[in-house]
């Protein structure tokens, strides 16, 4: 049973990598794939570029043996959306005539939020299952299309047999965003203790976020 975790990773944070380990352990997922969104459909774009932010995540994933970069978004044109990726994914298990679990599709409340955004979004759990992480503070959301929808696909186990389920997950997280880690870098301040050691380099290597926008 695999696990994927879509985010824009600008940049990559202790946060993400310690939900994603947290899924894993709670729900006995083997590995989870830490997907770069390269070009998301529903948010704004990523100040920095794609190649920077495809390194950083390589070397926070390199730190852990069942996190996996996944650049499938990245070598694909277009827009990328989470149906699009979904689909592509259960064909390239049909090709090679794999039997496997549907993917857990982790969000955070933050993105889950905005689900209703998304491209085709109420035939998402037809390809997967979805598990939402709480974050302190956050209030339910009041789009009544999104609470009907949690509700008949609210479940308090995932069988991992079949798609079509959500659960939300009260697991502590890690109080960090990526737009904390780049207000320290702008203001000067050290993230050290933010970041893994090697995306900490590899920022004062490039002198990323220094500014508003981080080109190659």
């Amino acid at each position: 049973m695999i696990g994927i975790f879509g985010g824009t990773f600008d940049p990559v944070h202790n946060g993400h990598t310690h939900a994603a380990l947290a899924v894993a352990a709670e729900l006995g997922l083997s590995v989870i794939h830490m997907l770069l969104s390269a070009r998301p459909g529903h948010r704004i774009a990523s100040q920095t570029s794609n190649e920077h932010r495809w390194k950083m995540l390589q070397l926070a994933c390199a730190e852990h043996s069942n996190l996996i970069a996944d650049d499938r978004e990245l070598n694909r044109p277009g827009t990328s959306y989470t149906f699009d990726t979904l689909t592509a994914m259960a064909a390239d298990q049909n090709s090679v005539g794999e039997n496997k679990s549907p993917p857990v599709w982790i969000l955070g409340y933050d993105s889950y939020a905005t689900l209703t955004s998304w491209y085709r979004w109420n035939e998402i759990t037809g390809l997967c299952n979805l598990v939402v992480l709480d974050r302190p503070g956050q209030m339910t959301p009041e789009d009544p299309n999104l609470v009907d929808f949690f509700a008949q696909r609210q479940c308090e186990k995932i069988d991992h047999s079949k798609a079509g389920q959500m659960l939300r997950l009260p697991l502590p997280m890690q109080e960090v965003s990526a737009t904390f880690v780049r207000q320290q870098l702008r203001l000067g301040k050290s993230v050290s203790h933010l970041v893994a050691p090697k995306v900490n380099q590899y920022i004062e290597q490039h002198q990323l976020y220094i500014t508003t926008e981080s080109i190659v």
